[in-house]
């Protein structure tokens, strides 16, 4: 019965042990977490946010990857689009 009881409370300290182990890990300043590479590298082709600010062929202009975003976007501004080719891929910017 002692060689259980010894059993138990050391099973006991050791899942103690780690799970404060664990919380001290999850407490750490986010400050000192390793800074990672930008995900668009200069001279890669890059996706445009919806409505986001940006320059395709000389024009500089909120830019759309839908034909009717474009468009509702382009109707709530009062204003028209038109389109740009890019890498294969067709863009659409409020005029």
């Amino acid at each position: 019965v002692r060689i259980l009881v010894s059993l138990v409370a050391a099973f006991t300290l050791a899942v103690f042990s780690l799970s404060v182990g664990g919380v001290s890990a999850l407490s750490e300043d986010p400050a000192d977490a390793p800074i990672e590479a930008p995900a668009d590298p200069a001279g890669e082709d890059r996706a445009f946010e919806d409505g986001e600010m940006g320059k395709i062929d000389g024009c500089e202009g909120e830019i759309y990857s839908t034909h009717e975003a474009a468009a509702e976007a382009a109707e709530a501004k009062g204003t028209g689009f038109h389109e740009h080719q890019e890498a294969g891929t067709t863009y659409y910017m409020l005029s």
